[in-house]
């Protein structure tokens, strides 16, 4: 099975590693693709949705990104009978002082991909 990594973000190896264990085999968006999927904007995230859509052949999409535009990719890949995933991170901040700021680090951990 295929699965279309619909999001801004570069999987992380365990995540890979996960999908791999579940039977998926990833499919990443094209370099332009990957930059208007992060670039979505209120006035045509449907537009570049069905987009992508038509000319990605997927059984399932790893969806993540503009909030909008995720809610009307996991409807549509509802009505065509795909599954759509996120994964859920557990987010670690720590503070550090450094002069007048504070500077945040944070890491995320992958607990998994959860159905929508």
């Amino acid at each position: 099975m295929k699965i279309l990594n619909l999001s801004n973000h570069t999987l992380t190896d365990e995540q890979m590693l996960e999908l791999q264990e579940k039977g998926y085999e990833v499919v990443e968006l094209d370099q332009e693709d990957k930059k208007i999927w992060g670039q979505l904007t209120p006035h045509n995230y449907k537009e570049v949705t069905d987009r992508i859509f038509s000319k990605y052949n997927v059984d399932c999409f790893h969806t993540a990104g503009f909030p909008a535009g995720v809610n009307y990719a996991v409807d549509l890949a509802r009505k065509l009978n795909k599954t759509s995933l996120y994964s859920y991170s557990v987010r670690n901040c720590t503070e550090k002082k450094q002069g007048g700021v504070v500077l945040k680090n944070y890491i995320f951990r992958h607990e998994g991909f959860f159905e929508y």
